[in-house]
């Protein structure tokens, strides 16, 4: 079952989210999966990932968000410190190009994550 409202762990892991790139895979005409990295944010107020980079609207990723209007965005990473901690944060959902402020904007439809807690415990 789908999840479209954030946790209180992902609300506060995105207010102070650290450097990191975020992966957006898009589909293009024949159904093949097209992943591209990036630079993000995240609106709170519309609760969408902002996805930008060098003249987005012209990119396949764009094309492809045109013609399907959905997407998914993957953060991740690992925990500084010994052993394997990774972490993840992963959204499908609704996408739009954003032609004027020149980026990709992607709701939080679909949302699941893993390992924030001890990212966030990493930082104290």
């Amino acid at each position: 079952m789908a999840r479209s409202t954030l946790t209180d762990i992902e609300g506060r892991w995105l207010a102070d989210p650290p450097r990191s790139l975020a992966r957006i895979a898009t589909v293009d005409a024949d159904g093949l999966p097209h992943v591209v990295p990036g630079g993000w944010s995240f609106d709170p107020m519309a609760s969408e990932f902002v996805l930008g980079g060098r003249d987005v609207p012209a990119t396949a990723r764009a094309r492809h968000v045109r013609a399907s209007g959905v997407a998914a965005v993957v953060v991740d990473g690992l925990a500084p410190g010994p052993g394997w901690t990774p972490w993840a944060l992963v959204v499908r959902g609704r996408a739009r190009v954003d032609e004027e402020l020149g980026e990709i904007r992607v709701a939080c439809d679909d949302v699941m994550s893993w390992g924030l807690d001890d990212e966030l415990a990493s930082r104290d």
